[in-house]
């Protein structure tokens, strides 16, 4: 028995849809991903079990593939199968699509989906680490005034100008890699719950934190002029606020654990560390 693989196409996206809602709307709605071609790998009943592609991002001095593979119940026993099936069509898709002006490299989670032997023996690296920073909801929230001078509030981003502004300023101080454009902003607005809390001094946006609907608090940043003032810390308690009058009882954080700076925030703000993840990389 073999797995068979197609090239994502329309007919496919009902069948995409129900495999994995995520991959679905990336595709459908996220002008990132046109370009980008998805394999839809099926068993020998005809069953989608896996879609495969690469997430595009751009680092300091390189761009970057992230390999994806979300697969549903159907996948659980042939994963070796999937990984050997897909992994030379991720080569030949991030050779198709690279720069050929910048260096790049392709990028896996440490486990590649259950196996890191595979990806050691591909001769993956490590790359980058990131931490999985959680905070109870349950606890009692700290006291944080609002520091004076900002004005905090949702920021609704209603126009292409503020969104292009947003995304500029946002990419000017978020360390690690950036997998965001003003397209991917659209397209996470674009979805059933996405709630962004700006600060303003004046009419200048000068920080800001996003909720999304899975109960993550994600994309902090604050302009160097404003750090070390509270406006942070403030940030974070009105992302609580958010997921509280939600009914969430836990949040949680994906940081880079060289951004030493957001580490010590995110401690100070009573998050614990439980779970390490390593990004390995292959140069292409």
């Amino acid at each position: 028995m073999s797995l068979q693989v197609r090239p994502y196409c329309s007919e496919l996206e009902e069948t995409v849809k129900n495999l994995s809602h995520k991959v679905w709307l990336l595709f459908k709605y996220n002008k990132d991903f046109e370009h980008q071609r998805m394999s839809c790998v099926f068993n020998e009943d005809g069953k989608l079990i896996c879609a495969g592609y690469l997430r595009h991002g751009i680092a300091a001095d390189h761009d970057v593939f992230e390999i994806e593979m979300p697969t549903n119940e159907f996948a659980s026993n042939r994963m070796n199968e999937l990984r050997e099936v897909l992994y030379p069509i991720f080569i030949n898709t991030c050779l198709a699509l690279r720069n050929p002006s910048k260096k790049t490299k392709l990028v896996a989670w440490k486990d590649f989906y259950g196996d890191s032997e595979f990806i050691e023996e591909k001769g993956f690296i490590p790359y980058q680490t990131y931490l999985i920073a959680q905070h109870s909801l349950k606890k009692t929230m700290p006291e944080i005034k609002m520091p004076v001078g900002v004005n905090v509030k949702f920021h609704s981003m209603e126009s292409k100008e503020e969104r292009i502004t947003y995304t500029e300023l946002e990419q000017q101080y978020y360390q690690g890699v950036v997998y965001r454009s003003v397209d991917m902003l659209e397209w996470m607005m674009g979805g059933p719950e996405l709630y962004t809390i700006s600060a303003f001094e004046g009419d200048e946006l000068v920080g800001s934190v996003m909720c999304w609907q899975t109960g993550a608090v994600e994309r902090l940043f604050v302009i160097p002029r404003w750090r070390n003032q509270g406006l942070g810390k403030f940030l974070i308690t009105k992302s609580f606020e958010y997921h509280m009058k939600n009914g969430r009882k836990e949040v949680e954080t994906l940081v880079n654990e060289q951004n030493k700076e957001a580490m010590m925030l995110l401690d100070s703000m009573g998050y614990t560390f439980p779970i390490r993840l390593e990004l390995k990389a292959l140069d292409v």
